[in-house]
Formats: structure tokens, C-alpha cells, sequence
């Protein structure tokens, strides 16, 4: 069965119990609700006696069951996830005419869409992570009151009907990593009240653009289609989403320039555009202030990094490698007070790199490699103490390695090779705990070599340089 990667499962679970708690509701312990209780029993019987519902019986009420919630003793919600539940869900289940919520995930049910149609009550469906194959109902409307939609991490296939887009309450769609092999329907931008939208890892679609009717969902917060086969350009339409925090179409096959306006979204917060073959370059202005995450790695972008970029105050993740952007990095990027990763690794980049990169954030990863940058090394890389690599082989880079980064205990990998460095390694480098990785050949490194270094070293490359003294054991040339 295949399984959602876990930033995602956190993300849909805050969606998930944010929804649960804006339904008010409450449990009471009285006198069973006899008819709810011989329906539960019967369901109970139907799905195998699993032992994971051992507290289901007939001398308890429903409501005090840790998988039952109740209204007035009625029943309103049933959770079974992860109760290792392999058979069908009868559709007798249909006949607790109060039930709202309905959560069959983490299981291992298989067989068709289950026959559950007739509960006109659902707000909220959830089928994720189960076995289920064939497609969904093209009657799915029936299900009208629904608000949460979760049937991801399944084996549906055949086209996704159309009709979804009348379900007018729907707050939040996920369709992930399924069979589908039709393509989105457009009528999904009919749901006005729509906040979250997941169609990623459905790499069997038919190639086809992204709806334009997509633009119309103003309450849209989330927009995750990654790995979807999607082709041609990113609509326009898209720059109307302003309520958008999360655009992620990564890993398909879109072209063209990246529309300006997503750079002026107020409340976008992460934009993921990597492994595509977009082109064009970027805007000068970049006035949505709010970006954290920014990867438009993996593209065919040109033209230079805009200086804007770094007046961005919150921007965490900076990830613009293998592109074929030119010229010199503003200098404004070194003052960023949020930046923790920085790749820019594989473009045509020029002229110094920005002297005060790691003096004003938590820099974690700093990979510069494959480029024609020229001067030194920054001094103040692991300013905060928590940087794990430096990786800026393939440059003409000169001067000596900071001193500053002996005394970095955190890092893991130093990359240096195919430079024009000189002078001696900084003696903590050598010895650092936790470096597993130091490449230094192709430089014209000079002074002794350490007798001793990291017990935690399996890669350590010296090669055409000017070092003197015995070689250690683990030394590769």
C-alpha cells in the first residue's frame, strides 16, 4: 500500500483535526441507543470480529466507545483508522442517520469505492491509505454535505468524475498517489469554499495542462499537484489565488515562464516549482514578503537572481540550483535573517559571493559548486554554529579556507575541489566529530598533514595539492 511522505501526514492532520474541532460536539454515557447499537454490532460482525474493536458490545452504550462519538446519545462519527480492518464496510452503515464523520484510514480494506452513497449526512469522508481499486462514482454529489474529502494513498483509477465539483461545501480534496489515468476535471474550480486541494503522485494521468478554472478558487490555501504529468504553462489564472500559502507543482513537465504574479501573492508562503522545464526569468519585484520556501530548482531559468529576492525577511529555504542563471548573486542575500539553506549549485553564476551569508541567520547548507564564482569564501558561514556542509567545488575560488569553520562542529561535508585555494586547512576541519565527507584535490592546499583525524571520516580527497608530511590511513587520492 503506498504511504504519503510524513511532511504531508503532518500536513493533512492539522487540516484533518482542524475541521473535527470546528464541528461542536459532545459525549454522553446514558441509556443505548438500541437500534444505533444492533446496526454497530452488525457492522461489527461484517468487518471480522476484529479484535481492534474488542469494545464493542451489547452490554455497553456506543457513546463510551473510544471509536464512537455521540450527539444527544446518537451516533455522529465513527473513527477506524488504523484498526487493521480488511473487509468491506457494509452499507448498513448508512442507516446511523446522524453520522457525520466517517474515517476508515490506515486500514487494509480493498474492493471498489464503498457502498456508502446513502449517507447523505457525511462532512467528512476519509479512505486514505487503504487497498481500494476502481473508479470513484460518478454520483459522488449524493454525498452533498461533505466538507473533507481524503481518498489519497489508494489504487482508484478511471477518470475523477466531474461531478466533485458540485459538492459544493467542500473545503478540502485530497486525491493523491492513486491509479487515476483520465485527467483533472475543470469543474473542480466550481468549489468556492475550497481551501485545500491535493492531486499529487498521480504520475499516470494523461498529459494535459492545468485547468484554468483552477484560478477561480479565491479561498484556495493549498494547491498540491506534484508528479501529475502536467504539461504546458502555468495558467495565469493562478495569480488570482490570494488567499494561496502553498503552491507545489513540482516533478512534472510544465513550460514557459513562471507567471510574475505569484511572486506578488501576499500570503504565499511556499513556492515549489522544481523539476520542470520552465524558462524566462524572474521578476525584478518580488512583493509577496511572506515567501519561507522558495525551490525552482531543476529548471531551465535565465537571467540573473534578482536583487528583491533578498529583501525577503522570512525566507528559509533558497533553492535555484541546476538552472542556467548568469551574473553576480546580489549582496542583499547575505543579510537575510531567516536563510538556513542556500543552493544555487549548477548555474553560470559569477563575481564574489556575498561576504555576510551566515552572519545574520541559522545557515545550515551553504552549496555554491559548478559555477564561475571568484574570490573567497565567505568568513562567516557557521556565524550560529549549526551549518552541515559547504559545498563550492568547481569554481575559481582563491584564498584560504576561513578560520572560523575549525571551529565548526557541525559540519559534515567540505567540498572544496577544483579551485584555486591556498594556504593551510583551519586544524578543527580535520578533526571535526561529526565530518564524514572532506574533498579538498585539485586546490594548491599547502602545510602538514593532521596524524589524526575524524573517526567518522569515510571520504577524505587531497590530491594535486602542496600538502607535506605522512598521508593518514583513510586518505583517498
Amino acid at each position: 500500500m503506498p504511504k504519503l511522505p510524513s511532511p504531508f501526514l503532518v500536513l493533512l492532520h492539522t487540516h484533518f483535526t482542524l475541521l473535527l474541532i470546528s464541528i461542536p460536539f459532545q459525549v454522553n454515557s446514558q441509556i443505548p441507543n438500541t437500534e444505533e447499537l444492533t446496526i454497530l454490532l452488525n457492522i461489527k460482525q461484517e468487518l471480522g470480529n476484529p479484535p481492534s474493536l474488542s469494545s464493542w458490545n451489547a452490554t455497553s452504550s456506543p457513546c463510551d466507545w473510544p471509536e464512537i462519538t455521540c450527539i444527544e446519545n446518537s451516533v455522529t462519527e465513527i473513527s477506524l483508522q488504523n484498526k487493521t480492518i480488511t473487509q468491506k464496510i457494509p452499507p448498513t452503515i448508512c442507516n446511523l442517520k446522524n453520522l457525520t464523520s466517517l474515517d476508515l484510514s490506515l486500514n487494509d480494506i480493498a474492493g471498489e469505492f464503498p457502498d456508502i452513497l446513502n449517507c447523505t449526512r457525511l462532512e467528512i469522508l476519509d479512505l486514505s491509505q487503504n487497498l481500494f481499486v476502481g473508479p470513484l462514482p460518478n454520483d459522488i454529489d449524493l454525498l452533498s454535505a461533505l466538507q473533507y474529502i481524503n481518498f489519497g494513498a489508494n489504487n482508484f483509477s478511471g477518470d475523477i468524475p466531474p461531478s466533485i465539483g458540485r459538492l459544493s461545501e467542500l473545503q478540502k480534496l485530497y486525491l493523491y498517489q492513486n491509479e487515476f489515468d483520465g485527467t483533472f476535471p475543470k469543474e473542480i474550480g466550481n468549489l468556492s469554499n475550497l481551501e485545500v486541494l491535493g492531486l499529487a503522485f498521480n504520475e499516470k494521468m494523461k498529459p494535459a495542462s492545468i485547468p484554468v478554472e483552477f484560478g477561480k478558487l479565491k479561498k484556495l490555501q493549498t494547491l498540491w499537484i506534484n508528479d501529475a504529468n502536467l504539461m504546458g504553462e502555468i495558467p495565469d489564472s493562478l495569480t488570482n489565488l490570494t488567499s494561496l500559502e502553498i503552491l507545489s507543482l513540482a516533478i512534472n513537465n510544465l513550460t514557459g515562464p513562471i507567471p510574475s504574479g505569484l511572486f506578488s501573492l501576499k500570503n504565499l508562503k511556499n513556492l515549489y516549482l522544481f523539476h520542470n522545464n520552465l524558462s524566462g526569468e524572474l521578476p525584478n519585484s518580488f512583493e509577496g514578503r511572506n515567501l519561507v520556501e522558495l525551490d525552482l530548482s531543476a529548471n531551465n531559468l535565465t537571467g540573473s537572481i534578482p536583487e528583491d529576492l533578498g529583501e525577503l525577511q522570512n525566507l528559509q529555504l533558497f533553492n535555484l540550483f541546476s538552472n542556467q542563471f548568469s551574473g553576480k548573486l546580489p549582496p542583499s542575500i547575505g543579510l537575510m535573517p531567516s536563510l538556513t539553506g542556500f543552493r544555487v549549485f549548477e548555474n553560470k553564476l559569477s563575481g564574489v559571493l556575498p561576504p555576510e551569508i551566515g552572519l545574520h541567520s541559522k545557515l545550515e547548507a551553504f552549496e555554491v559548486s559548478s559555477n564561475q564564482f571568484s574570490g573567497q569564501l565567505p568568513q562567516h558561514l557557521c556565524a550560529a554554529g549549526v551549518l552541515t556542509g559547504v559545498v563550492a567545488f568547481s569554481n575559481n575560488l582563491s584564498g584560504e579556507v576561513p578560520k572560523s569553520l575549525g571551529n565548526c562542529s557541525t559540519l559534515r561535508t567540505v567540498q572544496l575541489h577544483h579551485n584555486k585555494f591556498s594556504g593551510e586547512i583551519p586544524s578543527g576541519i580535520w578533526t571535526a566529530f561529526n565530518l564524514s565527507s572532506l574533498v579538498l584535490s585539485n586546490n594548491s592546499f599547502s602545510g602538514e598533514l593532521p596524524r589524526e583525524v575524524s573517526c567518522n571520516l569515510k571520504n577524505l580527497t587531497i590530491g594535486h595539492n602542496r600538502f607535506s608530511g605522512q598521508i593518514p590511513a583513510v586518505v583517498a587520492f
